[in-house]
């Protein structure tokens, strides 16, 4: 995945009502986390945020928000079960 400190980290501050510049290097290591989850999950290519079909993107933003509301609580990683519903249309199976 290309650069995420544009629209990608616009939209995960927007989503957790962050204003300020102080969160930026930890929300864009959670990005990046979210984006090698999405496509460990839907065994999808790297590609561009732009050519990501929205569904994947949200999915992204919301397990960067859920990571770090519970960065705290240092506990489960798993995808949660609305993210994983929202990457579910995009997962390649291996037959």
């Amino acid at each position: 995945m290309n650069d995420l400190s544009g629209q990608p980290l616009g939209e995960l501050k927007q989503w957790l009502a962050i204003s300020t510049t102080s969160e930026d290097e930890l929300l864009l290591r959670l990005l990046e986390t979210a984006c090698e989850a999405c496509f460990r999950f839907t065994r999808l290519d790297p590609v561009d945020w732009a050519a990501l079909d929205s569904s994947l993107r949200h999915g992204i933003v919301r397990f960067a928000a859920h990571a770090f509301r519970e960065r705290d609580q240092g506990g489960d990683t798993a995808v949660p079960s609305a993210v994983a519903a929202l990457w579910r249309p995009w997962r390649r199976m291996k037959l």
